[in-house]
């Protein structure tokens, strides 16, 4: 990916903070699948089928923006999460140190784009819906920590 020059007198502190947050992604991409999965997070059974469901959505997205050759490691990884919480008689998921972390901002930015949609006082179910996914988003990420 080839650098890109930025006016830092342009920039706001928020398009900072998502740049940040974004070149620390990509440095997380390359690493995912090299560690060795020392950490053990204990899921509920709620939120293992929470995580099928995520691993499911995310795997789509990455699969249409990257070529399969460059995120091998990471659509591994999504295979693995997506296997280790389907396996009802696991409740641990083992990780690596890179795995945890981008899994843990994978939720978290889900998380803030859920909470930054504004949404019409006549989109009622819309709301409430999304009311219960940010409950589950933190939940899930309270468990993880």
């Amino acid at each position: 990916m080839k650098g890109q020059r930025v006016n830092p007198e342009k920039l706001n502190p928020m398009e900072m903070n998502s740049m940040s947050s974004m070149m620390g992604m990509m440095s997380l991409l390359q690493k995912i699948g090299k560690g060795k999965r020392k950490y053990s997070v204990k899921l509920e059974k709620n939120h293992k089928k929470f995580l099928v469901r995520f691993m499911t959505d995310i795997k789509k997205q990455f699969s249409e923006t990257y070529a399969d050759s460059q995120m091998k490691g990471v659509l591994t990884f999504f295979d693995y999460v997506k296997s280790a919480c389907e396996n009802k008689a696991t409740t641990e998921l083992k990780l690596s140190y890179e795995e945890f972390d981008f899994l843990k901002r994978l939720l978290t930015d889900s998380l803030k784009g859920i909470e930054a949609m504004q949404l019409k006082w006549y989109n009622l179910i819309k709301k409430a819906t999304l009311k219960m996914m940010k409950v589950q988003y933190k939940e899930v990420l309270k468990q993880m920590k």
